[in-house]
């Protein structure tokens, strides 16, 4: 793991349970990252379609010259360089794609937390095994967890800054891997929280086959559930997938990014008064 991935992974974590929130002046210059990385994202032909969340993730960019400018401190500030998302600033130029991915769609759903009429982030993200809510419209962050990368965070981040969903996620933090119990609570778990959401987002990121999820894929298709899938275009099972879900659900698209399986979940959503407005 990546210097980023470790830094990012961890402030995400910490913003979506509430331990972290970034201070006034701060989120200001977040807010500006955010808005120059639309800009950035804007001269780019592929993602001129694009809005929002999904911008960042397709074609938007942070620069040297932005990181600079927000780690530069004001004439009366100090501890700038102390701020959390500054010491993830700093290794965004070293990271990964994923990584650098994650720090774009984290520094807009900060962004976009102030959205009027919608609930904090916080109040919006259920973690496996707490119970999801049963009053407001829910997306489940289905597919790969074992041997898979920490997808759902980035997922997590993009539905909440895009949409009003409350997002339920099955990674738990600390999962006794031998322990035959802890197995049975999260199937169960799972069983339950997959069959009341509103919307299931189905993403299969590349390097692990992920059974389970193929079978739960298979089992929530098959019942007409409300299902957006994507995968990786390296992932190895994808013919089956997109075969699989032609005979399935043809009216179903599989995805080949996670910005753009979310925004089809984020369409699945029921109408709500701030989506009507």
């Amino acid at each position: 793991m990546t210097d980023l991935q470790r830094l990012v992974d961890a402030l995400a974590t910490d913003y979506l349970h509430g331990r972290w929130q970034p201070e006034p002046t701060e989120e200001h210059r977040v807010r500006t990252l955010s808005a120059n990385a639309n800009t950035n994202a804007s001269a780019n032909a592929s993602a001129r379609a694009v809005s929002g969340m999904s911008r960042l993730g397709e074609g938007g960019i942070i620069t040297a010259a932005e990181i600079a400018q927000f780690l530069r401190p004001g004439p009366a500030e100090r501890g700038v360089d102390q701020w959390r998302i500054a010491e993830v600033l700093r290794a965004y130029p070293h990271g990964d794609p994923l990584a650098q991915a994650l720090v774009r769609h984290l520094v807009h759903a900060i962004a976009a937390d102030q959205h009027p009429g919608r609930a904090p982030h916080a109040d919006r993200y259920t973690e496996a095994p707490a119970e999801p809510p049963a009053d407001s419209p829910t997306v489940f962050t289905a597919g790969g967890i074992t041997g898979a990368r920490n997808w759902q965070l980035s997922a997590t981040l993009q539905l909440l800054a895009s949409s009003p969903a409350h997002v339920i996620n099955p990674r738990r933090a600390h999962f006794e891997v031998g322990d035959p119990r802890a197995a049975v609570a999260q199937i169960a778990w799972e069983h339950s929280a997959l069959a009341a959401a509103d919307v299931i987002l189905f993403w299969f990121p590349a390097g692990a086959v992920q059974p389970i999820a193929l079978y739960e894929l298979g089992a929530h298709a098959a019942r007409g559930a409300a299902i957006a899938v994507g995968t990786d275009p390296a992932y190895e099972r994808r013919l089956d997938v997109v075969e699989q879900l032609r005979h399935a659900r043809p009216e179903l698209t599989v995805h080949d990014s996670l910005p753009a399986t979310v925004r089809a979940a984020t369409a699945l959503l029921p109408a709500t008064p701030e989506t009507d407005s």
